[in-house]
């Protein structure tokens, strides 16, 4: 038995330290971050009934624990897959001292038969995959309004929105709006990833965005139907001039974001990525995107 368990534990460092490799989603993001807790639930759940810890020997088990947490984030770099998207992060050691808090009351509950403690692991457990639930949530609006690429209004707002280190971005609830600043002169602004991937059936694009200030503000949309390294020539780009002080409903028809690749016609069933930024020298420009949303044309209305 105690064989059974040491090589468990052997087996589950070694799918931390190296996961299979799987393409990158926020739904794979978001439950690799609930796997951590889960994992070391059971992992401190086998070190107790190895160890089966008195007193000062929790400690012990804890500093286990740690050296594991913090041992498994050094060595993912040499041993992960290039294309994991398992990376060492300070947030994998919270979530994995998390799980060892969660097993060890789990274990202290079921062996000692004290049913708070049980219903206390499980309580700590359900707080620590609450993030995977919101991601959930996030994936069931998307399904519900496939219309919808992004709308600042939503509570999951900020779920399908590509960190960046070229700017600032901020809520304003009251107005719905997303407000971003530059802090870089190099293509500032934001990525909305894994937007409804199905664009047939609709007519345009609709971007809604402003200007809050006292120069005129060079934006762009990008769309990306490939990877994301996709090359400038084969990808939609179009540039609009803002003026101070305005707002603009950019209207872009499909069937020229179709053709925005050269050489081919961009595939609008497989959409994967909208990227809404401000032409080079703009640091410190702000603008505020109210929405981006696909629409059909109505009966007698011109295209």
């Amino acid at each position: 038995m105690r064989a059974a368990a040491v090589c468990a534990i052997a087996l589950l460092l070694a799918l931390v330290v190296a996961p299979p490799v799987l393409e990158a989603s926020v739904w794979l993001a978001a439950a690799h971050d609930a796997a951590h807790v889960v994992t070391f639930a059971i992992i401190a759940a086998l070190l107790c009934s190895l160890i089966t810890p008195r007193r000062a020997g929790y400690l012990a088990l804890f500093a286990v624990a740690a050296v594991f947490a913090v041992g498994t984030e050094l060595a993912q770099p040499y041993f992960a897959g290039a294309g994991s998207i398992e990376i060492a992060s300070m947030g994998d050691v919270g979530r994995d001292l998390a799980g060892s808090v969660i097993g060890v009351l789990a274990w202290l509950g079921v062996r000692r038969h004290r049913p708070r403690l049980v219903l206390a692991a499980g309580a700590l457990l359900l707080v620590c995959l609450l993030p995977l639930a919101f991601v959930g949530w996030a994936y069931a609006g998307r399904a519900l309004h496939p219309d919808i690429v992004f709308d600042p209004g939503r509570v999951t707002w900020r779920v399908f929105i590509e960190r960046t280190n070229a700017g600032t971005v901020a809520r304003d609830p009251e107005r719905h709006v997303l407000r971003f600043t530059a802090t870089s002169d190099s293509f500032a602004g934001i990525g909305l990833r894994e937007p409804p991937p199905d664009w047939r059936g609709y007519d345009r694009l609709v971007v809604a965005v402003s200007n809050p200030g006292a120069t005129p503000l060079s934006f762009n949309v990008r769309i990306d139907d490939l990877p994301r390294d996709t090359e400038y020539e084969d990808r939609f780009n179009r540039e609009r001039t803002v003026p101070p002080g305005a707002s603009l409903r950019w209207e872009i028809p499909l069937a020229e974001i179709a053709r925005g690749p050269q050489g081919r016609l961009l595939d609008l069933s497989h959409i994967t990525r909208v990227v809404l930024f401000l032409s080079p020298g703009s640091r410190g420009a702000t603008f505020e995107l109210a929405g981006v949303t696909l629409e059909r044309v109505r009966a007698g209305e011109a295209p």
